[in-house]
């Protein structure tokens, strides 16, 4: 089908969004064919076909169905266009109809027509119109591609993405160099290849946005060796339900045949990853598998990796600007987890004019001098944030922000992040002499606060060690519901973000500074080393947040971490005591003068991460303990100071619409029990064209604890649907199907097991008929880490 508009000269649109010099035409229903037989379904966006798919790429273009083959020009002659859309058509620039191109990849497990269509749309024509084929592939038993998945980055699915790699280089439209690109997943992905693919393979570059090197360590699943709570059952849960959506409809002849295909995919992977994940609680070769960490040399092509204050993966992008290799750059902003020029918090970049020079420059023969720029961009471009509350970050409706700090270069983060992380290892308040005022390195890049709890003095974090002898008794660290209240969710995109921390600082044990004098940057991973005794150390969590205080009292998260104890190795070990250094979560952070920095800390931090179930017999010996952090000057800040683009309007699809959603959190007390919870709803999105389908998607989460949280139970109830429009089945006059995924999951447990209740409802949206119902139960044992215990 072609969509065809007046042919209009507006150079305007060209301006507007930045677009290249290329004709864009959309194949909607590509196929690659695979080694074993199975065909992966992708939607590409190919630069210069004038007059439809009449070159190498038609011979090449085929779908499950040849009826339902869809080309759409996107913009150049023939464009499809919305009323309010400016057309753009080429001037008389001429191109080599022989041209081969490069390949920019994105290889997801996200359904293309319904989840990501409209956000594809915003960026992947675009990259095209600069000459570049964009193919978003859907990974085995996805979507429209054949197969089934099983699960995250196994090896299969590394399989296939090198199948698809040599594939698009044997094209003749290809220039046989591929970059891959993509945030979370696709940003994953981007940095196994290139762990994987030898140096003769086609894959020349990667943009990891939001991403890990370290499966186990830094993903959504543990932290510190212990379990994550909101996150884990949240992403389980999402995955639980898209893995449950039809093929789309429109690649069928016929209803029976589609619902045969469907039913047998529901049949054989329906169940969630959450039973896989949580009987996998140590590490091990079950995480190993995708982390390139475990040899960081095998890295040899250029990464560009960019991470987000905002989210949950920052701490492993800045181990990525120590660790890859020579050619690689690191951008750290403060976003949430969504692309820079959309994240919810701010200030936005312009994105894809940094995506297109990156690739450019490492994909194409000729470069312009902007491209060339990218090998001379600083090691690490780092967003330092001034003190803030939540609202303060978060962008207007048009994107405007207030001034809420800068991007700072640091062109020898290699060397000094490692110096840092060195200095940090095997530090303890004995190092230091009492009484005076200390740095941890002789650069002065490190800095140490100590702990006073004189009588004078209490509770206080101060830059002299206390005198030798202890100041005071051990101080026992007890559990309660509201220690991690307004912590947020673990993995944030448009909402979820934590709030004031001052409840969860009255219910911890304490130590703020007096009001600062001066400003106090801190940037890098702190370490908090503590001095702990308790009667009994099977399972013993930590937590501990450093927070900014506003003068009028509002607490800010500054950064956090959680361990499991038995999970790190001592610095030292006494009769009845130990000594830990506890790495917290990478943070840029300014405080501001007459604002105080505090330090919280305690057993629990419910619902962000599960508790340890286990009654605390925690003590902690302030006197014993510091904080060290890396900082630096604000003379330093102020001359090494960079810019970014601010950025331009993305392309919107065509006659795309959506209501508004909503979303809410809750803390309640019941009884005796503390109750978090979380719903969100979607709106409903309407998506034209080839799509032809609405869809929506609503969940609702709740944590609940007892006051001495020694028990925990989180349930999760997701529902999506789809309603898919003007149909042509062969064996049906229906020209309407709706669908209806409905997940439940509860997970309990004790000191001793999990206990994980799953439920799966599948049915036609109009009349409820149920087409597929699955119930799964397990009881999971609790393993202990044994690092030193």
């Amino acid at each position: 089908h072609y969509y065809i508009t007046n042919n209009l000269r507006m150079v305007s649109r060209r301006e507007k969004y930045g677009l290249g010099k290329y004709h864009v035409t959309e194949l909607s229903d590509y196929t690659i064919p695979l080694k074993d037989g199975v065909a992966l379904s992708c939607r590409v966006w190919v630069p210069d076909i004038r007059h439809g798919p009449s070159n190498s790429f038609s011979e090449q273009f085929n779908t499950f169905n040849s009826n339902s083959t869809d080309v759409r020009i996107i913009f150049g002659e023939g464009e499809e266009t919305a009323e309010d859309d400016i057309v753009v058509v080429d001037d008389e620039e001429t191109v080599d109809k022989e041209e081969r191109y490069p390949v920019i990849l994105e290889y997801l497990p996200y359904y293309k027509d319904i989840l990501t269509a409209a956000r594809d749309y915003n960026r992947h024509p675009w990259f095209s119109s600069h000459g570049f084929v964009v193919m978003r592939v859907e990974m085995r038993g996805t979507g429209a591609s054949e197969g089934c998945c099983y699960g995250e980055y196994l090896p299969q699915e590394m399989r296939d993405c090198s199948e698809v790699l040599q594939f698009i280089s044997q094209q003749s439209w290809s220039n046989s160099k591929v970059g891959m690109y993509g945030k979370s997943w696709g940003g994953f992905n981007g940095l196994q290849m290139a762990y994987l693919e030898p140096e003769c393979s086609p894959l020349k570059t990667a943009i990891s946005l939001y991403s890990t090197d370290n499966r186990y360590t830094d993903d959504i699943h543990y932290e510190g060796g212990c379990p994550i709570g909101s996150g884990l059952l949240s992403w389980s849960s999402f995955m639980f339900a898209i893995n449950a959506l039809p093929p789309p409809p429109r690649l069928y002849d016929t209803k029976l045949e589609w619902y045969q295909t469907w039913l047998k995919r529901l049949e054989k992977c329906s169940k969630s990853p959450m039973s896989s994940w949580t009987n996998n609680q140590l590490p091990g070769p079950f995480w190993e598998q995708g982390s390139i960490d475990e040899d960081y040399k095998k890295v040899t092509i250029p990464i560009l990796a960019i991470g987000g204050l905002e989210d949950g993966y920052t701490t492993a992008i800045e181990r990525m600007a120590r660790k890859l290799n020579s050619s690689s750059k690191v951008i750290i902003g403060p976003w949430v987890h969504n692309w820079p020029d959309v994240s919810a918090t701010g200030p936005r970049i312009e994105f894809l004019d940094m995506c297109l020079n990156w690739f450019s420059y490492h994909l194409k023969d000729v470069h312009t001098e902007q491209e060339n720029k990218c090998s001379s961009w600083p090691r690490l471009q780092l967003f330092v944030r001034n003190s803030f509350k939540p609202e303060d970050i978060l962008c207007s409706e048009d994107g405007e922000i207030g001034d809420v700090g800068r991007f700072v270069a640091f062109n020898d983060w290699e060397e000094r992040g490692t110096k840092v992380t060195d200095t940090f290892k095997h530090l303890t308040v004995k190092s230091f002499l009492p009484g005076e005022s200390h740095v941890a390195s002789n650069d002065k890049m490190v800095k140490v606060l100590f702990i006073t709890t004189t009588t004078d003095n209490i509770n206080k974090i101060t830059t002299y060690k206390p005198p030798s002898e202890p100041c005071c008794e051990p101080i026992q660290l007890l559990n309660h519901p509201l220690q991690g209240v307004n912590s947020g969710h673990w993995l944030r995109i448009n909402w979820g973000f934590s709030g004031d921390q001052t409840a969860s600082i009255e219910k911890s044990v304490s130590f703020s500074s007096d009001p600062l004098e001066t400003s106090l940057v801190m940037i890098g991973a702190p370490n908090f080393v503590v001095k702990l005794s308790a009667s009994c150390w099977k399972r013993v969590y930590l937590s501990v947040k450093v927070c900014d205080i506003h003068p009028d009292g509002f607490a800010t998260l500054v950064t956090r971490c959680q361990f499991d104890l038995n999970y790190l190795q001592p610095l030292e070990c006494e009769e009845d005591s130990r000594t830990f250094s506890l790495p917290m979560r990478f943070t840029s952070h300014c405080f501001l003068p007459a604002h105080k920095m505090c330090l919280s800390i305690s057993p629990n931090n419910f619902p962000l991460l599960w508790p340890s179930l286990v009654p605390s017999h925690l003590y902690i010996n302030p006197s014993a303990c510091m904080f060290l952090y890396q900082t630096e000057s604000l003379d330093y800040l102020s001359n090494n100071t960079v810019t970014f683009p601010v950025p331009r309007p993305l392309l919107s699809m065509p006659y795309r619409s959506t209501t508004p959603g909503t979303n809410s959190y809750l803390v309640a007390n019941i009884g005796d029990r503390v109750k978090f919870v979380f719903r969100e709803d979607s709106g409903v999105e309407s998506l034209p064209h080839t799509m032809n389908l609405k869809h929506f998607e609503k969940s609702h989460e709740s944590y609940e604890c007892d006051t001495e949280v020694t028990e925990a139970v989180a349930k999760i109830h997701q529902e999506h649907v789809v309603v898919f429009h003007s149909l042509e089945f062969s064996d049906t006059c229906e020209k309407e199907v709706g669908v209806r995924i409905r997940t439940h999951q509860v997970l309990s447990g004790n000191a001793d097991s999990y206990y994980l209740e799953e439920r799966l409802v599948v049915s036609w949206s109009e009349c409820g008929e149920e087409i597929f119902a699955r119930k799964w139960k397990d009881v999971i044992h609790r393993q202990d880490h044994h690092t030193w215990s």
